[in-house]
């Protein structure tokens, strides 16, 4: 290491070391409270939009979302908010409109520091509502289920989307990273779509699911449905008592596909580092195959068609007795 590398790496410690201590020192004087380090000053407002709406639009940055009942029959939004980036809340063309105004100049974005997670709790007076839009930056989104939508369509960056309502049409939810967690939900259709994390669901759909993710787990319990198709490219697949009335079709690059209790008409399963596992409720005639890997699969002449493909995994199916 020569001479001019050694004394560029002891300046570079020196400097780590004269942050932190400058740090401690700050922390010390605000009491050990490090939310007093941010340079946001965050305030608490109530926003009480007039006039009855059936629909709901939503647009926000970096701001969690929760929706509950109104105890006193009046549509308010408690917003925990940076002073400079206030929200409105308005009802128009029968729609409550909730929007972002950011009143920051442009190079604040890039040197704003804050210890806080801004927060907006929807108070809605009714239980039943026609479409609700939401748009997300970076924040979380809670849906109760006291609640009943018509259609539900959330699309976030970086976030998480835990829902129990009910929904009498579509689902829509597109996150890039996140967590998307629907609980009991019974919808006529669902598209469920995120980059990097997680997708847990349970309940009944009418017409088909369709699930796409990148990396995470997929884990499907408790469900009814037409046809179901998902696809992932890194990481564990899990249906338990999920029951397809039409065609069900996984395709996972890298990870395992387990089946518990489930069926469907017929089944179409693919991945190409991985195993397969289950057992089904129905017999089928079964045709599968794995380049490396054992393979053992009931000898039915019965059923609809269930093809297993892997290039690298076991596949051991079974059939309930």
């Amino acid at each position: 290491m020569s001479k001019t590398v050694k004394i560029w790496l002891i300046v570079g410690a020196a400097l780590i070391l004269v942050s932190a201590i400058l740090f401690i020192i700050a922390l010390a004087f605000c009491g050990w409270d490090i939310t007093k380090l941010g340079t946001a000053n965050y305030v608490t407002t109530t926003y009480e939009p007039s006039g009855d709406f059936k629909s709901i639009t939503i647009n926000v940055h970096t701001t969690d979302l929760e929706f509950l009942p109104s105890e006193d029959g009046k549509c308010r939004i408690v917003c925990c908010e940076d002073e400079r980036v206030k929200h409105t809340a308005k009802v128009k063309d029968d729609a409550l409109v909730i929007d972002t105004e950011d009143t920051r100049r442009w190079w604040l974005n890039f040197i704003s520091l804050s210890f806080i997670s801004p927060k907006m709790t929807v108070y809605l007076p009714q239980s039943e509502y026609g479409s609700l839009d939401i748009s997300t930056d970076t924040g979380a989104v809670h849906l109760p289920k006291n609640f009943t939508f018509e259609s539900i369509k959330v699309a976030g960056h970086t976030g998480a989307v835990n829902c129990s309502a009910s929904v009498e049409g579509g689902v829509d939810i597109k996150l890039n990273t996140g967590a998307i967690t629907l609980s009991d939900v019974s919808a006529e259709s669902m598209k469920l779509k995120t980059n990097t994390g997680s997708i847990e669901l349970s309940g009944d759909v009418d017409e088909n699911i369709d699930i796409e993710a990148s990396t995470g787990m997929l884990r499907l319990k408790n469900i009814t449905c037409g046809d179901l198709r998902v696809k992932n490219s890194t990481g564990f697949i899990k249906l338990e008592n999920v029951i397809s009335a039409g065609f069900l079709e996984i395709r996972n690059k890298t990870g395992d596909v387990a089946l518990e209790q489930s069926d469907a008409a017929e089944l179409y399963i693919e991945t190409s580092t991985g195993s397969v596992s289950g057992e089904l409720l129905t017999d089928k005639i079964f045709f599968a195959e794995s380049n490396i890997g054992h393979v053992s699969v009931p000898k039915s002449a019965t059923g609809g068609r269930c093809e297993i493909k892997t290039n690298t995994g076991s596949i051991e199916m079974s059939v309930k007795e």
